[in-house]
């Protein structure tokens, strides 16, 4: 449906440096997916966006949307942005107070070149988006007296008027506060099943990417580093920026004690001296200064009664004691010191421990990753 190769698209400062931007990305997306692009901000992912729509010139590389080139920077090829079926929502949503919700939404529509639409058309059509968007009745309410989130809607409605081919989408929660960015998560998800439109969304915001997509792009520094689905990029991170930046992790440094090839079992002796049998991303050699993450809700706690522990195969199991702990409703969270090292646990609320009791720290392999130091 939508194929990116190769796009660059580079800002230079006063001094002729590089700044910012997007260097040589690649992804291909089948029709109906919902694609995110994250990373933190001025890492290039609304470069991508805006290169995307047409409204900057990539310096190199190619942009298809099904059968049709919208950009190919050897060939000097460049659609303009009002003839690329494109939909696109601004973070700031951009809709225009002195018009009635009617009105936003039917501009598209009556200042078309390419196809000229008739008021019967143009009335059905604004109905069957806002219907869609779940603003039926809302036809006749001037823009000054929408909510935000009825703002978004409206914004979302204009977008998708013309059935476009492709979705963009610049961040549109931002602007909402927690409460409603969540239930609005839930419908644009709803939104982007039920009208089919492939999607790509820009966000730095972790829990939206990993509850909406189907795939994720997470961008460092203009370059794309890893590209799988909400599961892949959580749970097998492949480089340390992947694994600190989405969601919450335990890190630790420590050394490979033997070579170990991508996917296969590798004991790590940690700084502080324990060993920790984990899982390797990438080839790893022997000595190897690696970096070990653990999502805090893969840790599984016990009190230890000083007995020694059954350890099943691959699995490590660690001494330690409670330092803080707290509820937080759906977990507690433990922070528990072992040997110097602090590491952070949420486990189910029934798991009742206090501050200064002894525990059993037991990190399974799945979930106890090693990342050489080349994965940067």
């Amino acid at each position: 449906m939508l194929a990116v190769e190769g796009l660059t698209k580079l800002y230079a400062n006063a001094t002729d440096a590089i700044a910012g931007g997007i260097r040589d990305a690649e992804f291909r997306l089948e029709p109906g997916t919902f694609f995110t692009l994250l990373g933190p901000s001025g890492c290039g992912k609304t470069t991508t966006l805006r290169c995307i729509a047409g409204l900057e010139k990539p310096d190199s590389g190619i942009v298809r949307l099904g059968d049709r080139i919208l950009f190919d920077g050897a060939a000097g090829m460049s659609v303009p942005m009002n003839r690329r079926d494109i939909g696109m929502v601004f973070q700031s949503y951009a809709i225009w107070p002195h018009m009635t919700v009617f009105e936003n939404v039917a501009f598209p529509l009556q200042v078309s070149k390419d196809v000229r639409y008739g008021a019967a058309d143009i009335a059905a059509r604004v109905q069957k988006a806002l219907e869609t968007v779940n603003l039926g009745g809302y036809g006749n309410r001037p823009a000054t007296r929408l909510s935000g989130g009825e703002q978004q809607r409206v914004a979302l409605a204009r977008a998708i008027v013309r059935e476009p081919q492709l979705l963009l989408l610049d961040e549109p929660l931002s602007n909402l506060d927690a409460h409603l960015r969540e239930e609005m998560r839930v419908e644009l998800k709803r939104l982007q099943r039920q009208t089919g439109i492939t999607t790509v969304y820009v966000t730095h915001d972790q829990a939206e990417a990993l509850s909406m997509s189907d795939r994720i792009a997470v961008i460092e520094k203009g370059r794309i580093v890893q590209m799988d689905t909400p599961e892949g990029i959580y749970y097998r991170p492949k480089t340390r920026f992947v694994a600190g930046f989405v969601g919450v992790t335990n890190m630790a440094r420590g050394t490979a004690e033997a070579a170990a090839s991508a996917g296969a079992a590798v004991a790590v002796r940690i700084e502080t001296g324990e060993q920790i049998f984990c899982q390797a991303v990438g080839s790893i050699g022997a000595s190897a200064s690696v970096a070990v993450s653990i999502r805090p809700e893969s840790v599984r706690l016990e009190k230890d009664d000083g007995a020694a522990p059954d350890t099943p195969a691959g699995e490590t199991v660690l001494r330690g004691r409670v330092d803080q702990a707290s509820f937080q409703g759906q977990s507690r969270r433990y922070d528990v010191q072992i040997a110097g090292w602090r590491l952070m646990v949420l486990a189910d609320p029934q798991v009742r421990l206090s501050p200064g009791d002894e525990v059993r720290v037991r990190l399974s392999l799945r979930d106890t990753i090693a990342l050489a130091d080349g994965n940067e």
